[in-house]
C-alpha cells in the first residue's frame, strides 16, 4: 500500500486499540507516517528505536528500597525489595499524559535488536506493561520494522525475526514507495524546488537499490535538500565536485551525477502565482509558456499555486468572485467539460490552460473549496454544481 492507505489503514486499527505493525523498506517513510499521523490527530508522538537499546534498557535498571512491615509476632522489621527504574521515554508518555495530551508511541526497528530487547518490547506492545510499569489507556502503540527474507523476498536486512505467535498480535500493514505521495508530502514539507522537480521528471529514482553504491529512499531526498539549499546559498565558497561527492554518498553515483547536471541545466522557473493572477486575464506570455510546459511541470506549478491560494483564503486576502472572474476568460480559457481539451494522467486531470487546471484542483479536490464555488455561481463546467 501508498503512504496515503497506510496512513488510514493505521488510524483504522488504531481505532479498535489493535496494533497495527507497518512493514517497510529504511528510508522508506515510516517514521514520516507515524508523525503525520500524531500531528493529524493531535497526539504527543514518542518514539523508541529498538535497534538502539540494550538487554535490560527499556525495563529499567534494578534498585533497591527498604520498605518496613510487621511479622507474625507483632514486630516491625525492614524488608528489601526490588524496584525498576522507568526508561526515560516511558517518563516522558507519563509527561505527555500529566499534561492531558494522548500520546502515540512510535516503536522502530523492532526486528532490528537484540532478541531479550525484542521480548522486552514485545511485552510492552502486547501487554502493555514492562517490569511493574503500565501504559496508561491514553497511549496508542505503532510498530515499525524492516522487511525480512523469511516472507519470500531477497531483502539485505539483518533482522530477528518473530515466531507465529508474535506475528499473529499485530495487524500487519506493508508499505510501498508512490512517488506522487512523496511529492505532494514534499510540497508541504519545504523540500527544495529543484529536488522536487528531479524526482517528477525521473520517479524511478525515488526509491532505487544501486548495486554496489548507495541506496536511493525517499529519505535521501530530504538530505539532498538540505545539502542543495546549503549549496544554493553558499555556492561561491563551496566548490562543485564537493556537492557533488555529498550527493554521491546520499543517492549513489549515477543518480548524483543526473541530478546535478539536472540542477545545472538551463531550466525555467516553474509558472508561478504571480505569473497567473498578477492580471484579469492570462498574458500572452503564461499563455505561450502553459502550452510549452510538460504535464508533470504543469501538475507542479498547479500544486504550488494552490497551496499559495489556500494561504490566501485562510487569511481572506482574496474572495472567491474575485478569483473566478480573474480565472474565468472565455477568449483564453478552455472549458473542461465531457473530457474535451483534457488528458488524465494517474488520477491528475492535466489540461492546456493553467487557471483552468487550478479551478478544477479547487473545484473538486476539496469539500470548503466546492461549497464556496457554488456560492460564486462557478459556471467553468468543472463538475462543481
Amino acid at each position: 500500500m501508498i503512504f496515503i492507505d497506510i496512513l488510514k489503514s493505521v488510524d483504522l486499527v488504531l481505532s479498535t486499540n489493535e496494533v497495527p505493525l507497518v512493514v517497510g523498506e529504511s528510508g522508506i517513510g515510516k517514521t514520516a507516517l507515524a508523525k503525520k499521523l500524531a500531528k493529524e490527530n493531535n497526539w504527543s508522538l514518542v518514539v523508541i528505536d529498538g535497534n538502539l537499546l540494550k538487554e535490560g534498557e527499556i525495563g529499567g535498571l534494578p534498585t533497591i528500597e527498604s520498605y518496613t512491615t510487621t511479622n507474625s509476632n507483632g514486630e516491625k522489621i525492614e524488608k528489601k525489595i526490588t524496584v525498576y527504574a522507568v526508561h526515560n521515554k516511558l517518563r516522558e508518555i507519563d509527561e505527555e499524559i500529566a499534561k492531558g495530551k494522548s500520546v502515540l508511541l512510535f516503536i522502530d526497528e523492532i526486528n532490528r535488536c537484540e532478541h531479550t530487547v525484542q521480548q522486552e518490547l514485545m511485552n510492552l506492545i502486547l501487554n502493555r506493561e514492562i517490569n511493574g510499569y503500565k501504559l496508561h489507556d491514553d497511549v496508542k502503540i505503532l510498530a515499525a520494522m524492516n522487511p525480512s527474507s523469511k516472507y519470500g523476498s531477497d531483502f539485505d536486512y539483518q533482522v530477528v525475526d518473530m515466531d507465529a505467535a508474535q506475528e499473529n498480535r499485530f495487524v500487519w500493514l506493508n508499505m510501498e514507495p508512490d512517488y506522487n505521495q512523496w511529492l505532494n508530502w514534499a510540497m508541504d514539507s519545504g523540500i527544495e524546488q529543484k529536488v522536487i522537480e528531479f524526482i517528477s521528471t525521473f520517479p524511478e529514482y525515488l526509491h532505487r537499490i544501486n548495486e554496489d553504491d548507495v541506496r536511493a529512499t525517499p529519505r535521501s531526498y530530504e538530505r539532498v535538500s538540505k545539502s542543495y539549499k546549503v549549496y544554493k546559498e553558499q555556492k561561491d565558497s563551496i566548490p562543485r565536485n564537493v556537492f557533488l561527492n555529498v550527493i554521491k554518498g546520499n543517492v549513489g553515483k549515477v543518480i548524483a551525477e543526473e541530478f546535478i547536471s539536472f540542477v545545472e541545466s538551463d531550466c525555467s522557473p516553474l509558472i508561478s502565482y504571480e505569473d497567473v493572477f498578477s492580471c484579469e486575464t492570462l498574458s500572452s506570455s503564461v499563455i505561450e509558456k502553459v502550452k510549452s510546459e510538460s504535464h508533470t511541470r504543469l501538475y507542479l506549478s498547479a500544486m504550488n499555486i494552490l497551496k499559495t491560494l489556500e494561504l490566501n483564503f485562510e487569511n481572506d486576502d482574496i474572495s472567491f468572485g474575485i478569483l473566478f472572474s480573474c480565472m474565468w476568460n472565455k477568449e483564453h480559457g478552455k472549458r473542461v467539460s465531457n473530457g474535451q481539451d483534457s488528458r488524465q494522467s494517474d488520477g491528475i486531470l492535466l489540461i492546456d490552460n493553467l487557471s483552468c487546471l487550478c479551478l478544477w484542483y479547487i473545484c473538486s479536490a476539496d469539500a470548503r473549496y466546492r461549497k464556496k464555488c457554488k456560492a460564486a455561481a462557478c459556471k467553468c463546467g468543472c463538475r462543481c454544481e
